[in-house]
């Protein structure tokens, strides 16, 4: 009996060396192999250890072995622990189990391999029987073989505690994999107990160690990546978004997943599935030998989705045809992605239609593809959009956007192209033979009741160009048709422009204009002419400064054809100073030579008051040269006054007490004249000449200004007035009591230094 024990282990322990041999060679490189390849070794030791006790006739050889045999016990229920931990991934352990148990297996080993000498853990006696025959067993078990029994027990209650709560949080589909390595440890540590606790002449649990051996092998290294491979196989293709349709090599449909039957209306009626099959082998496959790709679309649910399929064939390792397959690659997600980015790359985002570059592209392309027909470029402009924002908010200012756009939309009618230019203008490219003048108006009138509970009308302007040159690009003729809508912006009544080539010349002069005016100013080609002032006894004191462009090429240009251009782009302001320096040089050279009391008229721009300090300004320029600020009177109009009354009235007041002298200059030409009267304190009152010019009222013209003087001269006020022409407007002038003439009757404006040699101090005969 002790004979066949021994023989049955010593096979066992081949098998399980042969395990570790395999293992090695079936090598994979799964992070379990090397605790599995542990495990047996030390599981192969302690079943050749026992083994050798049993037929051993020496009792010292037969006590160290199996003093071995509980050793290598314990370095397999630790090299246990170790691969459970990393068989079931809890390799979190605890510091002080790995502590404890090496402590444990350290004087555990002391006492078995002392136990030779002293007998501290168990003695070895002979044993005989006709049955089992003659060898050495363990007869007694002392005191210290508890500590053997609280390590390998204490581990394998651990090990259980890993497996169970592994076993207990795990799906279904792992349980297995986890209960075989669990029964057979249980198995194992049963029949040890009953070994111990029923005095056993020999431990059969160690036959139980192949069978550990091999499951835990069996179950880590071969049947879970497999068989968990093809369980996990069947539910990610049962489960994936994609649909799959597998056909065998006799083209019969093995497997489809739900989002393939759907798309084949199989949920529906069982046929479409093959019908779908069968239409896809005839339209797409036909004979073809290579895998197939194409797209498709099909409406599920009331939705459009949008597929790529991919048709592939199977082989087997010796390239024998073993099937194909149908890949449902679902791409409605991503079409309807890349559509939105299309989308907002070529359309405005608040309005829905198309933005400026795209509306520019799209125009161009059908320009250039139909050079025989005729195009107009129309764009619209919202006039004083801003105040929209300002009175009503940004909702309600985007909200006036979107209507606007559905009326630009209105065009499609025609073939046509339209988009949102930039924040209230819009575009349209059409044919010149769709155009209708009167029905675009009455289109864009109706924007005039878009703001809502209001009395407040929105006005749109719209300009027209013609394209004469399919070869100037977008931006340009859109350029040219807001030109045209420039000549009417503060039109209420014509709002609508056409550009033409008076329109451009007008344009490029402008720019020439604003070029150059850098370059004048450094140069000293902005020269001050001056117009004399003559007073009722003939005395010429004084005169008004203006302007005079004395360009190096095209002489004198007249102010007309540059201060309107000056006042728009703001440069008036860099001027007017520069012209008032001018007039403070000028007076302190006057002064040095004699001519106390002459003074400069200088006028102020409506746009100074925006862009300059004009109080710190003035002050300093008459201390910066040292002149009685007297000696410079400024010219101020009505209208830039009463444009901001809260302001400029204090400021007059300031100008007057440092001692300027204040001139209201074109009295007449507003519209609130009197009014200003009222509420301003100025030294001096110019009358517009508009009152000097013939009418058929000649007679109601002279009374008005007859009044005009005597209240002027009630608000102790002197009385210019510019634009005197004849004799017989001086007589009358000076019959109802004007004190200084200015106009062509006496001089036109001339150079500084000819009204110094011919005015200057002098007296004229009235």
């Amino acid at each position: 009996m002790a004979l066949i024990y021994a023989g049955v282990l010593y096979v066992s322990a081949l098998f399980i060396m042969g395990f570790c041999i395999y293992s090695i060679a079936r090598s994979k490189h799964i992070p379990i192999e090397k605790p599995i390849r542990r495990l047996m070794f030390f599981s192969s030791l302690s079943v050749l250890s026992n083994a050798t006790a049993v037929v051993v006739s020496s009792e010292r050889i037969a006590c160290i072995s199996y003093g071995l045999y509980n050793i290598f016990i314990d370095l397999m229920m630790i090299s246990m622990l170790v691969c459970i931990r990393s068989y079931t991934g809890l390799t979190n352990e605890i510091k002080f189990e790995k502590q404890v148990s090496f402590g444990f297996l350290v004087f555990d080993s002391l006492l078995m391999l002392m136990n030779v000498f002293y007998k501290w853990v168990f003695v070895c006696d002979k044993y005989s029987s006709s049955k089992s025959g003659t060898f050495y067993r363990i007869s007694e078990l002392k005191s210290f073989y508890a500590v053997h029994c609280l390590l390998i027990y204490g581990l394998a209650l651990i090990s259980f505690a890993v497996l169970g709560m592994k076993i207990y949080t795990s799906p279904k589909i792992y349980k297995w994999k986890y209960l075989s390595v669990f029964l057979s440890m249980l198995v194992v540590i049963l029949v040890h107990s009953a070994y111990i606790r029923f005095d056993f002449l020999l431990d059969y649990s160690l036959t139980f160690h192949i069978v550990v051996a091999f499951i835990i092998f069996y179950f880590s290294v071969y049947y879970v990546p497999r068989g968990l491979l093809e369980r996990l196989l069947f539910f990610t293709v049962a489960n994936m978004k994609d649909g799959i349709i597998c056909i065998d090599m006799d083209g019969q449909c093995v497997h489809a997943n739900k989002p393939a039957r759907m798309y084949a209306d199989a949920e529906i009626e069982e046929k479409n599935l093959e019908i779908q099959i069968g239409k896809w082998f005839s339209e797409k496959i036909k004979d073809s030998n290579t895998d197939m790709k194409w797209d498709s679309e099909r409406r599920i649910d009331g939705i459009a989705r949008h597929y790529t399929i991919e048709y592939r064939k199977i082989y087997d390792n010796h390239m024998k045809y073993l099937g194909c397959f149908f890949l449902l690659n679902d791409r409605t997600e991503e079409f309807y992605r890349v559509e939105a980015e299309k989308r907002r790359a070529t359309h405005d985002s608040l309005t829905g239609i198309y933005n400026k570059d795209y509306f520019y592209e799209k125009s161009s392309e059908m320009i250039r593809t139909n050079p025989q027909k005729q195009y107009l470029i129309i764009c619209s402009d919202v006039k004083n959009f801003k105040i929209v924002n300002d009175m009503f908010g940004v909702e309600e200012g985007d909200r006036i956007l979107k209507r606007i756009a559905q009326i630009t939309e209105e065009f499609k009618e025609f073939d046509c192209i339209y988009g949102r230019i930039s924040g209230d203008r819009f575009g349209v490219c059409m044919l010149k033979q769709d155009f209708n003048r009167e029905k675009v108006l009455a289109r864009y009138a109706k924007a005039s009741d878009f703001v809502r509970q209001s009395a407040y009308k929105v006005h749109i302007h719209i300009g027209v160009y013609e394209v004469d040159d399919p070869s100037i690009r977008i931006s340009v003729m859109c350029d040219r048709a807001n030109l045209a809508i420039k000549t009417i912006k503060e039109s209420y009544q014509n709002v609508l422009a056409y550009y033409d080539n008076t329109l451009r010349d007008n344009f490029i002069n402008e720019q020439k204009v604003i070029s150059e005016f850098e370059n004048a100013l450094q140069t000293g080609q902005f020269q001050p002419f001056i117009q004399p002032q003559i007073s009722t006894s003939g005395d010429v004191n004084g005169g008004e400064a203006l302007v005079r462009w004395i360009h190096p090429k095209d002489g004198m240009i007249p102010p007309y054809k540059f201060i309107e251009i000056f006042e728009k782009t703001g440069l008036i302001s860099r001027l007017d100073r520069y012209m008032w320096e001018q007039a403070c040089i000028k007076l302190n050279e006057w002064h040095d030579s004699g001519f106390k009391n002459s003074y400069i008229s200088v006028n102020i721009s409506q746009k100074d008051f925006y862009f300059l300090d004009v109080y710190e300004t003035m002050t300093s320029l008459v201390k910066k040269y040292n002149i009685n600020p007297r000696y410079l009177h400024l010219e101020i109009t009505e209208t830039a006054i009463m444009n901001n009354p809260a302001e400029q009235l204090p400021l007059i007041d300031k100008f007057r007490k440092f001692g300027f002298i204040i001139e209201i200059d074109d009295f007449g030409s507003g519209y609130s004249s009197l009014n200003t009267l009222k509420d301003l304190h100025a030294d001096v009152l110019k009358i517009d000449m508009g009152f000097l010019k013939k009418t058929q009222y000649q007679e109601r013209s002279k009374i008005i200004l007859q009044m005009i003087i005597a209240l002027a001269k009630s608000l102790n006020m002197e009385v210019i007035t510019e634009g005197v022409e004849t004799k017989e407007q001086v007589e009358f002038l000076a019959r109802f009591g004007c004190d200084v003439y200015q106009g062509y009757y006496f001089a036109k404006p001339m150079p500084v230094s000819q009204f110094e040699s011919d005015f200057l101090g002098q007296k004229l005969k009235i």
